[in-house]
């Protein structure tokens, strides 16, 4: 979990998330391998009552063993700046 409030910005473990749902970690590999985009909600936190409302769409890119979150625009989103992540399924016609 990351903590951040006023010029705090603090990471510790969350016990209470739920040790059956994929990590980001495991989400990131899932939408390489099927070459998927990810639905993430990063930066400042939403409202409760709607936790996706500030989702963005961002493709995971290969570089070397390295993975990264790459927005539509082009920008880099860090994997600690995540709060929810989900992959998009594919459209199918």
């Amino acid at each position: 979990m990351r903590l951040r409030w006023g010029f705090l910005d603090e990471t510790f473990p969350a016990p209470w998330a739920p040790r059956d749902e994929p990590k980001l970690y495991q989400l990131v590999a899932a939408a390489a391998e099927a070459d998927l985009p990810l639905e993430v909600v990063a930066g400042s936190a939403p409202a409760w009552s709607d936790p996706w409302s500030r989702a963005r769409r961002v493709w995971v890119v290969r570089e070397g063993w390295n993975r990264h979150l790459i927005g539509d625009d082009g920008s880099v989103i860090a994997s600690a700046d995540v709060q929810l992540a989900r992959l998009v399924a594919p459209v199918r016609h």
